[in-house]
């Protein structure tokens, strides 16, 4: 893997960015724990294709792997995200597209129960947090 962006996450952890080495027109994702030697464990650093992170993330979320306090953290950051970019901006923020997406979202039974949910433990955090 050709690194070209590495985050530290302290203790010699990171996570790593860089062009694939299966193909350099790739582009994949290394989560890095150092050895004792100063180099990395390939057993435990493994390198994934970006786009398996998606797949990932959702089989996690699908099957209970991640609890409701990071699904909320994880939910933040992509809304914050999304407002960040001009495209999703746009879209955020166009009253009539806006209307049309709540609009659909209100007639999903689902949707609404999931919504409902959410906003009870909300109000149970902020209870607790009082």
């Amino acid at each position: 893997m050709k690194v070209e962006k590495r985050i530290n996450l302290g203790n010699g952890h990171s996570i790593e960015f860089g062009k694939a080495t299966w193909n350099e027109d790739s582009i994949s994702i290394r989560n890095r724990y150092p050895t004792s030697t100063g180099g990395f464990s390939p057993r435990s650093s493994s390198e994934i294709p970006i786009e398996d992170v998606k797949i990932i993330v959702e089989q996690s979320i699908s099957n209970g792997y991640i609890d409701d306090y990071q699904l909320i953290e994880i939910a933040e950051l992509c809304i914050k995200k999304l407002k960040a970019e001009s495209s999703a901006k746009d879209f955020l923020t166009n009253k009539a597209e806006k209307m049309a997406f709540m609009k659909g979202a209100a007639s999903d039974p689902l949707f609404l129960e999931d919504l409902k949910e959410t906003m009870e433990d909300y109000k149970a955090i902020d209870s607790e947090n009082i």
